[in-house]
């Protein structure tokens, strides 16, 4: 009786175990591909549309967004200040102002370092050291190149911020920098 219980005790806890170990999250492929849809879905509601080459005037038409090879959206919103003769290069502190949102339709979160009254300190990253900021910032920043432009940009999981890799989860950012020189 007890070598009975035994065995009941230890298949019990087996099969605990067992369920427990099982990954009951989906796949990262269906992540990936949940995101893509995601992004598609963003893209339909917004009237957004996309194109391969980036437009070479400003103001861009409205609504229209420039998809880069890595897979960042991007819209210059603001050229800056175009008057200025240097543009950003490798090594320039770059302090961004930002709204970041989710794509998600019913229930967008949003968090904003916009102005001070978000965040007293602004963030910071040096362009081009790519172990500071998202790849998906460091690639919009190029593309923005002058003091106080402003973008939008919708950056997939692998090229943002590490937070959102797992799940792979794409995000919205509302952007606008100013470059420092040193």
């Amino acid at each position: 009786m007890i070598q009975q219980l035994r065995v009941i005790v230890f298949l019990f806890f087996t099969v605990l175990i067992v369920n427990a170990c099982k990954d009951e999250g989906i796949t990262y492929a269906e992540e990936l591909k949940a995101e893509k849809e995601l992004i598609a879905d963003f893209i339909s509601r917004q009237n957004i549309q996309i194109v391969a080459t980036m437009p070479t005037s400003f103001p861009w038409p409205d609504k229209v967004y420039f998809k880069s090879k890595t897979g960042l959206y991007f819209r210059l919103t603001d050229q800056g200040d175009i008057a200025a003769t240097d543009s950003l290069e490798g090594g320039d502190i770059v302090v961004p102002r930002y709204i970041d949102y989710s794509l998600k339709a019913n229930n967008p979160d949003t968090i904003s370092n916009l102005t001070t009254v978000d965040a007293l300190y602004p963030d910071s990253f040096d362009y081009l050291n790519k172990a500071q900021a998202c790849l998906g910032w460091h690639e919009a920043v190029g593309y923005m190149k002058k003091n106080n432009a402003q973008a939008k940009i919708i950056v997939y999981s692998k090229i943002g911020f590490s937070q959102y890799t797992k799940p792979a989860t794409p995000r919205g950012y509302d952007i606008s920098i100013k470059i420092q020189k040193y």
